[in-house]
């Protein structure tokens, strides 16, 4: 069968969005794509099981429901996204605006990115996150000296953290200041010894370094000390999906080719992108902002989707605590809707049988307590 589409225009403020989604079902997965006046800003992708109807056929009604549940999801989290950006605008607390800033960067809403991130450093100037946050943000600008200047602060507050260095080296080599560049990336590797991605970072720096003033375009030869660090990165769990293999085979294909222009130009790209390979999803920040500004009452099965989501992040990353301190998060927000219905339940007794003392009992105890939980809830979200 054909795949199914939808096209959407979306208008928040003075900006227009065009949100288009599809299923494919060679593939099976459902894909919406995000874009702004014709670029490409995000996409959000999920797989789905095929589900045949009585005569063994593909149920083309399920594909339509899930294909436009996804399309709808991408429209409202739009939505959400510009209604808190303006909901939180006064708020002097830094999460809010660091959880906001981290979830337009990786959806490449630049601009409110940087905004909601100057914010943070602003009201807590020593949140190291939100300085590297910053830097990442004006890299993607291509403001490499913002970026710089933000990583130059982390690093003043964390002078030993491999990942400041290793960045401050990337964005140093833009600027074509290689010398800069090879210092912190040595650093990096003085501290941690087994970073690979700061190794694969420094055998490009070292490249690029040696062939700067080289005029001639021709072929170039490859070191065999990148060509190490290069199989290093390909080994690695975290560079093992489909997107990551598709982008080495690129970065190979230069390589082999060996044009000055293309090289330079491929290795440029993968190491940005390297860059900003992120070691926690925003599930957990997206949740945080629908359910704390986003308007209305997040629904039982709005929360279920969130629960499966994270779950599967859990199961993807078991041995980092803040997927297990979100997955709890999560489940206590459960426990406050079930604590809810459950108050309905108990009034809903003693509406039927006034003289049921155990339901009176009940119904006081949860009123009396729903406001403690609910100030314990919002104590742990902040």
């Amino acid at each position: 069968m054909k795949g199914i589409g939808l096209r959407d225009k979306i208008s928040v403020d003075s900006r227009e969005f065009q949100v288009h989604t599809g299923n494919d079902p060679l593939k099976n997965i459902v894909k919406s794509e995000v874009f702004e006046k014709g670029k490409f800003l995000f996409s959000a992708e999920d797989p789905y099981s095929v589900r045949e109807n009585k005569e063994t056929e593909i149920d083309e009604e399920y594909l339509k429901d899930i294909t436009f549940e996804q399309h709808q999801n991408t429209l409202d989290e739009i939505k959400i996204l510009f209604l808190v950006n303006e909901k939180i605008k006064q708020i002097r607390q830094h999460l809010p605006h660091f959880r906001l800033g981290k979830v337009f960067l990786n959806r490449n809403f630049i601009d409110e990115a940087i905004n909601n991130l100057k914010r943070v450093v602003e009201l807590k100037p020593d949140f190291v996150r939100g300085h590297i946050k910053l830097g990442l943000a004006y890299f993607k600008q291509t403001k490499y000296m913002d970026a710089i200047k933000a990583f130059l602060q982390a690093h003043k507050i964390e002078p030993e953290y491999p990942d400041i260095l290793n960045n401050l080296g990337v964005t140093y080599a833009k600027t074509n200041n290689f010398a800069a560049a090879s210092k912190f990336l040595k650093k990096a590797l003085e501290i941690k010894p087994n970073f690979k991605e700061a190794n694969f970072n420094l055998g490009i720096v070292l490249f690029l370094s040696s062939i700067a003033d080289d005029e001639d375009e021709s072929k170039v030869i490859i070191p065999a000390r990148f060509i190490r660090s290069f199989k290093e990165i390909l080994k690695m769990s975290s560079f093992q999906s489909k997107y990551w293999h598709e982008r080495f085979i690129l970065t190979q294909q230069a390589l082999e080719e060996g044009k000055k222009k293309n090289v330079v130009a491929a290795l440029e790209k993968i190491q940005s992108e390297i860059m900003f390979q992120e070691d926690s999803s925003d599930i957990m920040d997206y949740f945080f902002l629908q359910f704390m500004f986003g308007g209305s009452e997040l629904k039982h099965t709005k929360l279920d989707f969130f629960e499966e989501l994270i779950t599967a992040e859990v199961e993807r990353n078991n041995t980092y605590a803040d997927y297990w301190n979100e997955l709890g998060i999560i489940h206590l927000v459960q426990c406050r809707e079930y604590f809810t219905k459950a108050i309905a339940e108990f009034e809903k007794s003693t509406k039927i049988d006034p003289d049921f003392e155990t339901a009176q009992k009940n119904t006081e105890l949860l009123r009396h307590n729903k406001q403690g939980f609910l100030i314990l809830l919002r104590a742990i979200l902040k």
